[in-house]
C-alpha cells in the first residue's frame, strides 16, 4: 500500500552524534570508546546495577539417605555503582577569521567543531581508563571511577623493574580463570607498547588476526595462553608508563559498558561578541559488570624483554 514517505525508506537520515563519535578516528588510540558495548541509560548521577557471583565449593558432603532437607545461608545480588562525568569542548571563532580564505577551503568554524569532536572521544578514553570516583559538591565536578579505580579483586604490585614475561602473561590469565567461569575469563590484554613489544618476541602461540569487526584499522595481535583462552593484545596511549608503575591490565571486555545520562550532542551557545560560540556535551559513565574477571598488575620495566 502506497504510503508516501517512512523513515525506513529515507537514506538521508543522518547517524546520531555518538555513532559518528564513535567512528572517529578508529584505532587503538581509542580502543574503548570504539568498542566497548552501550549499556542502559542511565537515570541518575549515581547510576546502580546489580552484581552476582556464585563461589566453588571448597568441600561437599553427601546427604545419607532419607535425611532432611538442610538449608545453608543464600547469598542475594550486591549493588555497585558509578558516577556520570560530565565533559564538554567548547569552541570559539571570530566573525573575521570565519571571512578569512583558509588554506583548506573549510569554514574554521566548521572545521575546530570536527576537530572538537575528536578531543572529545580522547578525553572520554582517557576517562574509561582513569577516571577517579568523584561524589562532587557545588562547584566540583563529578568523577567517574575509571576501569583502573573498578578492579579490586586481582590486584598485584610486582617489584619495580619487573620483566614481562610469558609466564607473567599465563600467571595473569590464570588469575582470571581461577576467579570467574570460562566464559567470563579476560579475552583483552591492555599495556603500553613496550610490554605489547615484549609478547611480539615470544617465539610461540602469537598470531594476528583481521580487526576489522574490531573497528581498528589494522591487525591486531593474539596470544593463545595456557588456560586455554585467547587474549588480544592492544597496546594503549593512557596506560600508565611511569619507571616502577608500567601497569597491564587483562579484561573481559563484555563486563563493561558505557552508560550515557546525556549522549553527545552539539548546543550553540549565547553571542556575547564578534564571534561564534559552541560546545559538545556529554554525561556518562562506566558500568563494571564483574570486576573480579579482571586482573590489574603494576611495576613493570619500560625496557623492552626478551
Amino acid at each position: 500500500m502506497a504510503f508516501g514517505l517512512q523513515t525506513y525508506d529515507d537514506a538521508s537520515i543522518r547517524e546520531d552524534l555518538l555513532s559518528i563519535l564513535r567512528d572517529v578516528s578508529p584505532n587503538t588510540d581509542n580502543y574503548f570508546m570504539s568498542n566497548l558495548a552501550k549499556g542502559p541509560k542511565a537515570q541518575s548521577t549515581i547510576h546502580e546495577w546489580v552484581t552476582y557471583n556464585t563461589a566453588r565449593p571448597t568441600s561437599v558432603s553427601a546427604s545419607f539417605e532419607g535425611a532432611a532437607a538442610s538449608y545453608a545461608d543464600l547469598s542475594a545480588p550486591t549493588r555497585s555503582n558509578n558516577r556520570t562525568a560530565i565533559l564538554t569542548e567548547p569552541v570559539r571563532v571570530s566573525r573575521t577569521e570565519r571571512k578569512m580564505s583558509v588554506a583548506t577551503g573549510e569554514d574554521p568554524y566548521a572545521f575546530q567543531k570536527a576537530e572538537a569532536l575528536k578531543r572529545m572521544k580522547a578525553d572520554m578514553e582517557y576517562l574509561i581508563i582513569n577516571g577517579a570516583y568523584a561524589s562532587g559538591i557545588s562547584g566540583v565536578a563529578r568523577g567517574m571511577a575509571g576501569i583502573d579505580a573498578c578492579i579490586s579483586t586481582n590486584i598485584t604490585a610486582r617489584s619495580s623493574g619487573t620483566s614481562f614475561s610469558e609466564l607473567e602473561l599465563n600467571d595473569i590469565m590464570n588469575e582470571s580463570w581461577n576467579a570467574v567461569g570460562s566464559m567470563y575469563i579476560a579475552d583483552l590484554l591492555v599495556c603500553p607498547m613496550s610490554v605489547k613489544r615484549s609478547i611480539s618476541k615470544f617465539t610461540t602461540n602469537t598470531r594476528n588476526i583481521d580487526a576489522k569487526e574490531k573497528r581498528l584499522t589494522s591487525e591486531v595481535q593474539v596470544y593463545d595462553s595456557q588456560v586455554g583462552k585467547s587474549v588480544m593484545i592492544i597496546p594503549h596511549k593512557d596506560v600508565r608508563v611511569t619507571g616502577g608503575s608500567v601497569t597491564v591490565y587483562a579484561l573481559n571486555e563484555s563486563t563493561f559498558k558505557l552508560s550515557f545520562l546525556d549522549e553527545p550532542f552539539w548546543e550553540e551557545l549565547a553571542k556575547d561578541g564578534d564571534r561564534d560560540n559552541g560546545q559538545y556535551v556529554t554525561e556518562f559513565t562506566l558500568e563494571s559488570l564483574a570486576q573480579r574477571a579482571s586482573v590489574k598488575r603494576t611495576g613493570y620495566e619500560t625496557a623492552i624483554s626478551g
